[in-house]
Formats: C-alpha cells, structure tokens, sequence
C-alpha cells in the first residue's frame, strides 16, 4: 500500500514530500532488552508519526510501516518540516523512558558484543530523510527510494536524532 499510494501520488504530479524514518540503534537494543521492548519502540514510534502528523499534517497524509525499525510517511513539502521536527522532538522525548533506571542514569547502555566483550550503547535516536519534488521532478518509485537511501545514510552519519532534507539542486 505504500508503493500503491506514492506511485499515484507520483502519477498526479502533485507537490510531494516523503519521509523514509529510520530508529537507530535499534538491532542493539532490541538484542539487549528482548523482542518485547523492541515491540514496545515500535509501537511508541507510530505513535510517535501519527500524533505529528495529525497536529501538523494534511488529513490526506499517510503513514506506513515499511517493516522493522523503518517508517514512511508521505505529506507536503508544506508540511514535511514540520512534521519531522516534531516526530524528532516527541521521540527524543520519549526514548530514554524505553530504558531501565540504571541505563537511563548512566545515560547508556553496558552491553556485550558477539565477541562478548563489552560495549557502551547508545540509546535510540530517529534518523528522518525528507524527499520532495521541490528541486527533482519524481517520476517512480525507485527514484524516491534511492533519494531516500542516500539521504538516511547521510542523516545516520549525524550521531543524534535529526531530520534531513534533499537541498541538492538537479544537475543538466
């Protein structure tokens, strides 16, 4: 229903704006705190995306759960900043509560690795790449997908919760 949903939103030429939100860290704290409380972070992340989208979102918006830790939604570029900056704000503010008292006053995670040594872990942050016909005219699928990979990539360098907008002008 996504694919269906960008590709006639593509088809239409209308003003577009995809946000690919990705948690990192997510694989580490899924293994240390157990599928459950992997559960409970995704729950609380779609959460997260429908009470922004639903403050500052259009009504004809949507939000679709790609799989795992990886969300999507499709707005406005109007409205793309917005949303995103308030799904960074609402998650940061919700994420250290995932974590034991312990963890969460230490401000990480004492882990061990494969090779069992041990790691300090960082707690969860949102990495969010926002994709919009602005600067590109979009065409398919696969080009707002490959948008979106490079710019979570880029936005997954940054270490903290943030959003990241594709400025990059298209070339001749």
């Amino acid at each position: 229903s996504i694919q269906h949903d960008l590709e006639e939103r593509l088809a239409t030429q209308q003003p577009l704006a995809v946000c690919y939100c990705d948690l990192d860290h997510f694989k580490e704290f899924n293994d240390h705190y157990g599928f459950e409380r992997g559960d409970l972070a995704i729950t609380k992340t779609a959460q997260i995306l429908l009470a922004a989208v639903k403050q500052h979102g259009n009504p004809t918006d949507f939000i679709g759960h790609i799989g795992g830790d990886d969300f999507v939604v499709i707005t406005t570029p109007s409205c793309a900043e917005a949303v995103s900056e308030a799904i960074v704000a609402r998650f940061d503010a919700m994420a250290p509560m995932l974590y034991d008292e312990a963890d969460r006053q230490r401000g990480y995670v004492l882990h061990a690795d494969r090779k069992r040594q041990p790691v300090q872990l960082g707690f969860l942050t949102i990495s969010i790449a926002v994709v919009t016909n602005e600067e590109h005219p979009l065409t398919h699928f696969g080009q707002v997908a490959q948008l979106g990979a490079e710019l979570k990539a880029y936005a997954k360098q940054l270490e903290r919760s943030v959003y990241v907008k594709e400025r990059r002008k298209p070339s001749a």
